[in-house]
């Protein structure tokens, strides 16, 4: 059989599914008419019982997923927090080339000229956390590195023709 038998045939499938729940439907309509109040009676019915599977459905999801919040860690973080400043500036970061392993550190992020972005990066080149980078201003981003090894900063908004080069590395524990 070839290819396009085998589509023809699938789609024959699928036509004769859709055609059966149309009629289906039209056969449905020939039954007698129901009293209205008994119609909303089993509509209400049905509707706060899949309210409550619904609600039910994401508590537990809800739940489940607490222990994966990235917000948790910042309980388990031993320790007082560490203040690193750093200036973002077209078109590099001056900030530290040696941080602490397992310790809280409070990154004091401040723009010289244009708004920028500061995004943590991981080896695996996955963004691990970010703030704005804006002049006349210092926003805080508190992380703990869990992992020893070279993290890199990039600016992740465009502010000039330089941007693609702005980046920063530096290493956590050991290293």
């Amino acid at each position: 059989m070839g290819a396009t038998s085998k589509l023809l045939l699938i789609f024959l499938l699928l036509a004769g599914g859709v055609g059966s729940v149309f009629v289906v439907v039209a056969l449905s309509t020939r039954q007698p008419i129901e009293d209205q109040t008994e119609m909303h009676r089993r509509g209400y019915a049905v509707r706060s019982k899949w309210f409550l599977f619904v609600t039910l459905f994401l508590l537990a999801a809800f739940v489940a997923t607490l222990p994966f919040f990235p917000y948790l860690s910042r309980v388990t973080a031993q320790g007082p927090a560490l203040r690193v400043p750093v200036i973002a500036q077209q078109f590099t970061f001056i900030m530290p080339s040696h941080l602490p392993l397992k310790q809280r550190i409070i990154f004091e992020v401040t723009s010289r000229d244009v708004n920028h972005n500061f995004g943590i990066y991981n080896s695996k080149g996955e963004l691990i956390a970010q703030t704005q980078a804006m002049p006349d201003y210092v926003n805080n981003l508190e992380v703990t590195f869990q992992k020893s090894g070279r993290y890199t900063v990039r600016c992740l908004e465009y502010c000039g023709v330089g941007h693609a080069l702005m980046e920063k590395e530096f290493t956590v524990g050991g290293y």
